[in-house]
């Protein structure tokens, strides 16, 4: 991996990367959801064609891309295997989260290629004690941890003295040898991710090596005050989200190839007719490609409007925020549709596991099934805010 003047940056030399490993992906997802977790060459190809990184700050080397660049890098790589696609989003977007953090831990985590893991949701309780905290608690969906340098956790440290009063949510900075993985991660979709449980017992962590939730919320992290660029200083439930849905199109999209590909060549069975010539396989490609070009241009529309106000300096506004959040979601259902579409267009054939289309199935109800991928959170907070009401959902 480099991060020098050697390798190009744009956009579509980013794509062109990922597009070359699509093969690759897609040989190995089969061996990935059996594993429960990505094979550590895809981890490599990531390094070796200078996907990692894509965020990491320029005051660390890095070349500080827009993370608009990196989701449009795990669409394609979906294309492959989602699973491929959602660690390498998950695991990218990290390299954004650290430059929030003060410029020790920043200096720790950059001093050599580095990769990490997280869980967000507050599944531990941390004390003060001198220097610091000591944390103790259990973590579920800890995307691509058994690739992990280190460990980012959310934990509880109190309460805020608000009006009503409101938990002081911290996130946590841990080496991955502090962290306990636990092997429980047997699921229907994104089998290939390994997002399983980790646990920590009252390990102790270093006052640097930790970022409130209150202060990123609102674009006023100790990394605002670090890096010059706007990136830093918006609010992070404004970027984040985009990073679950990311990969959802892409998945439908590696769907419809392979359904393409087999369509065109498949005979049936019994009369050897070729089923491209048949009246309901034609009507399932042209309604899931219309999905699948729908989730894409929904997603995207949102993403790209975003980037453009944050790189401007604006302030992004509940209504947009709101509306952002709801075709993060509704991409996803988009998606989830398509798949099931063209899955139920393969017969018998579709009931295999093995089954590409099938897997990506999969995979999207599990994208479906995470709080952001969620419909219903995010269309009723829409809804509620659009009739004149307040806000209903946190993540926006």
């Amino acid at each position: 991996m480099t991060t020098d003047n050697k390798v190009s940056w744009t956009r579509e030399d980013c794509i062109a990367r990922a597009t070359k490993l699509i093969p690759v992906l897609r040989e190995r997802a089969r061996a990935g959801n059996e594993a429960m977790c990505q094979p550590k060459n895809t981890i490599q190809d990531y390094w070796d064609s200078n996907l990692w990184y894509m965020l990491k700050p320029r005051k660390f080397g890095g070349p500080e891309l827009p993370p608009d660049f990196m989701y449009d890098v795990a669409a394609e790589l979906a294309r492959g295997d989602g699973s491929a696609a959602w660690v390498f989003a998950l695991m990218s977007i990290h390299d954004l989260f650290m430059a929030y953090y003060p410029l020790e831990a920043q200096q720790e985590y950059w001093a050599k290629p580095t990769l990490s893991s997280s869980s967000f949701t507050p599944g531990g309780k941390a004390t003060q004690a001198s220097g610091g905290f000591r944390v103790t608690g259990k973590w579920m969906f800890s995307s691509g941890i058994d690739h992990a340098d280190w460990v980012l956790l959310g934990a509880v440290c109190g309460m805020i003295s608000t009006d009503p009063p409101i938990p002081d949510m911290r996130f946590f900075m841990f080496p991955r040898s502090d962290v306990k993985v636990i092997e429980d991660w047997q699921v229907l979709g994104l089998r290939g991710t390994g997002s399983k449980s980790c646990s920590v017992d009252d390990v102790f962590v270093p006052a640097h090596r930790v970022l409130a939730l209150t202060g990123i919320s609102e674009g006023n992290s100790p990394g605002s005050r670090i890096h010059p660029s706007p990136l830093y200083r918006a609010p992070v439930w404004s970027i984040f989200p985009f990073t679950i849905s990311a990969s959802a199109s892409g998945i439908a999209r590696g769907a419809f190839d392979v359904f393409l590909d087999e369509m065109r060549s498949r005979e049936t069975h019994f009369d050897h007719a070729p089923m491209a010539k048949k009246a309901p396989t034609a009507m399932r490609v042209s309604e899931a490609g219309a999905l699948v070009d729908a989730s894409s241009l929904l997603y995207n529309r949102s993403l790209r409007e975003t980037m453009d106000k944050i790189y401007a300096g604006e302030t992004l506004t509940i209504q947009h925020r709101v509306r952002s959040r709801r075709d993060q979601a509704y991409s996803v259902h988009m998606a989830k549709n398509a798949a099931e579409i063209l899955m139920n267009g393969q017969g018998g054939k579709g009931l295999h596991e093995s089954n590409p289309v099938q897997r990506a199935f999969r995979d999207l109800e599990a994208i479906k099934a995470h709080i952001v991928g969620n419909w219903d959170m995010p269309a009723l907070n829409y809804g509620t805010v659009m009739l004149g009401g307040p806000p209903t959902d946190f993540f926006f």
